[in-house]
C-alpha cells in the first residue's frame, strides 16, 4: 500500500498500556489487509511500540488482569521529558521522539491516531482539529461496548468541546513560546501530536479505559465544589510530602525515581490551581460552573497521581536494606488503591472491548479526514 495516495499513521502511543495498545494496532491490521476495499484509497502506517524502553518496565498483572491494586503495584509511567510524545512539549528530544517526527516528516500522513489508555475513567478523544461526526461514533461505540464517556477529563480541561466527550487541543504555539512550563492543562507546548498539522494533517488521540467509573461522565451542574475540590488539593499536598520524604531515603533507580519525582512535582502546584481558598494572579482559573463529572476528574487525578508515584518508588525499595521502606510503601499503595477503588467503583472492561472501542474511534476519524480532504 505504499503508493496509496493519502496516509494514516497509528501509533501505540506511549501514555497508554502497551498491551492494548499494541493489540489495537495488530488487529486493526488485520482488518485492513482483510478489507483493503473498505479503505477508500487509505495507505496504512503502524507503530506497534513508541516507547519499548518504558514497555519493558511495566510489569504486567500477568493472570490478574482485572485486579487494579496487581496494575498498579507493576505501574511504570516516564518523567514528562522522557515521554516520547511529551517531551517536545517541555524542550526535551528523546530519541523516540526524534524518531516519530522523522517518520511524520517522511510519511506525512493526514492524519496520525494516538492510542491511549489509562486505570479508572472513561473514554474521550482529543483532536488537533474537530473532526465533525466523530462524536457519533465515539458515543455509539460507548453505548454498545458499557464505556462512560466523560464530560471534563483534565487532560483537557480547559480546552474547547464542541461535542460531548471531543476534545480540541491548542495549536502548537509560536516559536518563542514552544516550550510547556507548567503542570495545568491549560497550556500545551509543541508535542509530536502537532507534527502532522505542518503538513496540513491532524492527530486525534483515542483515550478508553481499563476501569470504568461512571461518575466521570455526570454533565449535571455542581451545586458546591468546594469541599470536594478542598479535600483534592489538600490530598495532594499531604500525600505528595509524605512520597517526598520517603523518597529521600531512596537509592537512585534511575527512570522509576526520575518518574515517580515528576509526578511529586506537579502535586503542588495541581493543588493550588484546584483550591478554592488560593489565589493565583494570572494563572489559571478554573469554570465558574464545574458539573460532576469534572469535579470528579480533578477528584480523581488527586488520588491518581500521588497512586502512581508511591507504585514506583515500592518498586525502587526492592534491596534487602529497603524492606521497611518497601513495607511502608506498599501499605500506602494498598490503603489508597482502596480508597481510589471505594470512591469511583471501577469495573474491568474486558481488553477485546478496549480494542474494539479505539478500533471504531480510528476507522471513523480516517473515514471522516478522507473526506474532508475530498472537499
Amino acid at each position: 500500500m505504499d503508493d496509496a495516495p493519502r496516509r494514516a499513521l497509528v501509533v501505540a502511543g506511549a501514555h497508554s498500556n502497551e498491551c492494548v495498545g499494541g493489540a489495537t494496532v495488530l488487529e486493526l491490521a488485520r482488518r485492513v489487509l482483510a478489507e483493503p476495499a473498505e479503505e477508500h484509497g487509505i495507505g496504512w502506517d503502524f507503530l506497534l511500540c513508541l516507547d519499548p524502553d518504558g514497555a519493558r518496565l511495566v510489569e504486567c498483572a500477568g493472570e490478574q488482569p482485572e485486579d487494579l491494586l496487581a496494575h498498579l503495584r507493576g505501574l511504570f509511567r516516564p518523567a514528562g521529558e522522557e515521554q516520547p510524545e511529551w517531551a517536545p512539549s517541555v524542550g526535551a528530544a528523546p530519541p523516540e521522539s526524534e524518531a516519530l517526527l522523522r517518520v511524520i516528516e517522511e510519511r506525512r500522513p493526514f492524519l496520525q491516531c494516538s492510542l491511549h489508555g489509562t486505570d479508572v475513567g472513561g473514554t474521550f478523544v482529543q483532536t488537533t482539529r474537530h473532526l465533525p461526526g466523530l462524536e457519533r461514533t465515539l458515543t455509539a461505540s460507548a453505548t454498545e461496548l458499557g464505556i462512560p464517556v466523560e464530560d471534563g477529563p483534565y487532560d483537557a480541561f480547559y480546552w474547547p468541546s464542541p461535542a460531548p466527550g471531543i476534545f480540541v487541543m491548542p495549536p502548537s504555539p509560536p516559536d518563542e513560546r514552544r516550550t510547556h512550563t507548567h503542570a495545568s492543562s491549560r497550556e500545551l507546548g509543541t508535542t509530536t501530536w502537532h507534527a502532522p498539522t505542518h503538513y496540513g494533517g491532524e492527530t486525534v488521540i483515542a483515550e478508553v479505559p481499563q476501569w470504568t467509573s461512571w461518575s466521570l461522565a455526570d454533565p449535571t451542574p455542581c451545586p458546591d465544589p468546594g469541599p470536594a475540590l478542598t479535600a483534592a488539593a489538600d490530598r495532594l499536598r499531604s500525600r505528595a510530602h509524605l512520597l517526598s520524604g520517603l523518597l529521600a531515603r531512596l537509592r537512585d533507580h534511575g527512570p522509576l525515581t526520575r518518574g515517580a519525582r515528576s509526578a511529586l512535582s506537579a502535586c503542588a502546584p495541581l493543588a493550588d490551581e484546584w483550591d478554592p481558598r488560593v489565589s493565583l494572579p494570572g494563572g489559571p482559573q478554573l469554570p465558574p460552573v464545574l458539573s460532576g463529572g469534572r469535579v470528579a476528574s480533578l477528584e480523581l487525578w488527586s488520588h491518581r497521581i500521588p497512586l502512581r508515584a508511591a507504585a514506583m518508588l515500592r518498586r525502587c525499595a526492592d534491596a534487602p536494606s529497603d524492606a521497611e521502606l518497601h513495607n511502608r510503601l506498599d501499605g500506602l499503595l494498598r490503603a489508597w488503591c482502596a480508597e481510589y477503588a471505594a470512591r469511583f467503583t471501577p469495573q474491568w472492561l474486558p481488553i477485546d472491548r478496549q480494542v474494539e472501542h479505539q478500533i471504531r474511534l480510528v476507522r471513523a476519524a480516517a473515514s471522516l479526514a478522507t473526506a474532508n480532504l475530498r472537499h
